[in-house]
Formats: C-alpha cells, structure tokens, sequence
C-alpha cells in the first residue's frame, strides 16, 4: 500500500478568478480565502479553454485538448481518446482509493464508468449539501482507506445563479468586472453570482473543518481550483484574459506548501496533473504535454515558469498565445465580438466582424479593449508571438491546420447522408 499523502480536489463552475482573496473585496468568500492564506495562491495561473469539459479534461489528464481529444463538451457528441487516461487512472495506480463527489465534466455520463473511480457520489442540488456528503467521508474512517484521492465537484457558480434557492448577495457591495457596462442586468447577473459564490464558500468551510477534525489535514494536499472564466460576455467562450483566468489555491502542509506565499509564475492548467503527481512524490509518466513544476513550487523560489501559455475555443475556431506581457489571438473563421467594451449585458448578441489576428499589450490594456495588431512598432512582438503560436500548433497537431475541423455532429449528419445514398440508389 501506497504511503502518499492523499488528495481533495476541489472545483467550481464558471468561476474564474472571482473570489475575495484574487482581489476582488465584495465576495463573501471568507473559507476560500483562508485557505490562500494557509497555502499556496497561483497568481498567473490560465486555462487552455474558456469552455468546461476542454478544460477539466486538460487538467486532469496533463495533456492539451488536441491530444486528448475533447475539443468541446460531451453533449455535442466529444470524447476524450479512448487511450487518454484520467487522473483517477494514475491514483488507482498508485495504490489510491478513488472517490467522485458531485459534478465531473470530463467524460459524457454514459462513459463514467471508463474512470477509475471506487466510489461515485451523486450530483446535490447545492454545494452544501455535497460538502457535507464530502465530510462524512473524512470523519468517518470506516468509510475510507489512505491515501484517497476525493475529486469533489460543485454545480455552483453555473447559471442559473438561483439553483438551489441560492439568493442573490450585496451584502459587501457589488463589484461589475471592467468588461461589463454597469447596467441593471448586469448588476442582477453579478448579485447572482455573488450570492451562488457565497453559498460554495460554504461549502469549503465544511469540509475545511471536517478534514481538520479527522486529523488528515497535515497530509493532505487540498485543492481548489476552477476551470475558466465567469459566465459574462467577453469572459466565458473568449480567449480574453477574463475567459482564461483561473483560480488555483494549494495547501499541504507537510509538503511546505502553507504560509500564504503566493505563486507569480505563469502556468496553465495543462501543467497541474503533473506537478501534483510531483508534489506528492508519485512517478510523472512520459508523454504528458504539461510540465512538472512541483520543485518550483514546494521551494518557493523564484522561477520563471513558462515562457507563454496556449488556449483555444474549438466553436469559433480561434488559438492564443499569452505571455507574461502580451497576447495574441488568431482567428481562422470569420470571427465576432461586441460592438462596444464595456459590453452591455443586454447587448451581447450586437456583434461585429473583428480581424483575424488581435494583439493586446496587457501591462498597459490588461482588460484587452484596444487590438494592436499590424502597429509597425510592435512588428517584432507579433512576429514573435505568431512564431511560437504556429510552432505551438504544430507540436500538437492541431486539426484547424488541416482545414475546417468536423464536428462529431457534422460526421453523423454524413453518415445518415451516405445512409441515404445507399437506399437512394439500391436497385
């Protein structure tokens, strides 16, 4: 049996980087901020797409989206390749017990049972209700063997923001992200939000003060993390910082990682399953696309992490590059965007055409309002950037290089085409 610490995973929907810890003062997140104090915050920490099941299946498979598969979500027909393997896969493996708490994203239900989990726990209708599932596994040791690895999923902070009878919160004021217009909708939209974000704080301090109680919490490595942007036009489904931003807070204390440092360097999420594998002193296999940052990380020098990250949204065909100084996005389909920043809530489908290259300089446009692709004084740095962006798409074999990606709906409407063709034309 595997002497490994053991490992709770904690994720929220549509999130972002929109908690009170991130700098952002009027979220009632009092549990989630506690725990950054108590460990490790990633403060350049980004998602290789703004949209759910990419995502989640990048972070926990250490692979990008055109290598593993899952281009888009299950219920457009998407599937991880069948040799891909989860990180319930590499837990099992190394001797873990297995445990899915609630909602996972990486796999259509009916592939489920292709995870490796011991135990799978039901979806609840709110966060709380779930944790205390989540806490009657710690403080029960008749229910679990070490190490486990417990992958815990909140529907929160999904829309609608009101499931669960979760009410809307003002309480600390409210804060409108930069690239939304202050409008009446935009304000409800936000209060729901903070009020769903509230409800899965909550949910942390449950199982905070479970895993506490059941004295694991020393060898545990806890994380909380979510897997893209706000539910916001110009955040979710955007390439733009606010759809690729995520929240990353680590805590195992007997690993050194407490104390509230906070981590600088720039990451991406295709990088957590092997540096947790790292950290917890378990074999990272060949073959991952992400790297192993878990020395970094538990001595807390200075390092430079990666020299840039990469994202995509497969539905309008659009790839990223994003550096610690600045961003390129290439479209390869006729791409939109709102006609004015900040975006009116209620305008979000008053669209135009954008170009097909935008360039941002983030130290001076960090919320990426003013394109500064084709300037003759930023030449070199788009040159550059479209360099290690076609070099990037290359290493992955990304299938937009070979023309129009086709969708799993698009090769079954063929396939009852060609069905057709057959008895069309039988004698």
């Amino acid at each position: 049996m595997s002497t490994h610490a053991n490992v709770i995973q904690i994720t929220t929907h549509d999130s972002g980087r929109h908690f009170g810890c991130f700098g952002h003062p009027t979220l009632n997140t009092p549990a989630i901020d506690q725990l950054a104090a108590e460990g490790i915050r990633f403060g350049n920490y980004f998602c290789t797409a703004p949209i759910c099941s990419p995502s989640r299946a990048t972070q926990l498979t250490g692979l990008y989206p055109q290598t593993h598969g899952m281009l888009d979500l299950p219920c457009f027909g998407w599937r991880m390749r069948p040799e891909v393997r989860h990180a319930s896969h590499r837990f099992m493996d190394s001797g873990y017990q297995t445990v899915l708490f609630g909602l996972q994203h990486e796999v259509p239900k009916s592939d489920l049972p292709a995870l490796a989990f011991d135990d799978v726990r039901p979806i609840q209708e709110n966060a709380e209700l779930l944790a205390a599932e989540v806490a009657a596994f710690l403080r029960q040791p008749e229910s679990r063997r070490t190490p486990f690895y417990a992958q815990v999923g909140f529907v929160e902070t999904h829309t609608p923001f009101s499931r669960g009878q979760n009410q809307p919160d003002q309480e600390k004021g409210l804060e409108i992200p930069p690239y939304l217009a202050d409008t009446l909708m935009a304000r409800e939209a936000m209060a729901g939000y903070q009020g769903a974000v509230k409800r899965a704080d909550r949910a942390v301090q449950i199982i905070l003060e479970a895993l506490h109680d059941s004295g694991l919490e020393e060898n545990t490595l806890l994380v909380f993390t979510t897997d893209h942007g706000l539910e916001m036009p110009r955040a979710k489904w955007h390439l733009y910082d606010a759809g690729i931003e995520i929240a990353m807070i680590m805590r195992f204390p007997a690993a050194g990682l407490a104390g509230g440092r906070v981590c600088p360097m720039l990451l991406s999420n295709v990088d957590y399953l092997p540096t947790v594998l790292g950290l917890l002193g378990l074999t990272v296999p060949d073959g991952l696309d992400g790297i192993d940052f878990s020395d970094a990380v538990a001595s807390g020098r200075p390092s430079l992490g990666r020299e840039a990250v990469f994202s995509l949204y497969h539905k309008t065909h659009t790839r990223s590059i994003r550096t610690g100084t600045h961003k390129l996005i290439r479209h390869f389909d006729n791409a939109s965007d709102f006609h004015r920043v900040p975006v009116r809530y209620e305008d979000c489908l008053n669209k135009r055409v954008i170009p097909e290259v935008e360039l941002f300089d983030l130290a001076t446009d960090p919320n990426e309002f003013e394109n500064l692709s084709g300037r003759p004084e930023l030449a070199e740095v788009q040159r550059r950037l479209d360099d290690q962006l076609w070099r990037w798409l290359e290493d992955v074999g990304d299938p937009v290089l070979l023309g129009p990606v086709r969708s799993p709906s698009y090769e079954l409407a063929i396939h009852d085409y060609d069905q057709w063709r057959r008895r069309d034309t039988a004698p």
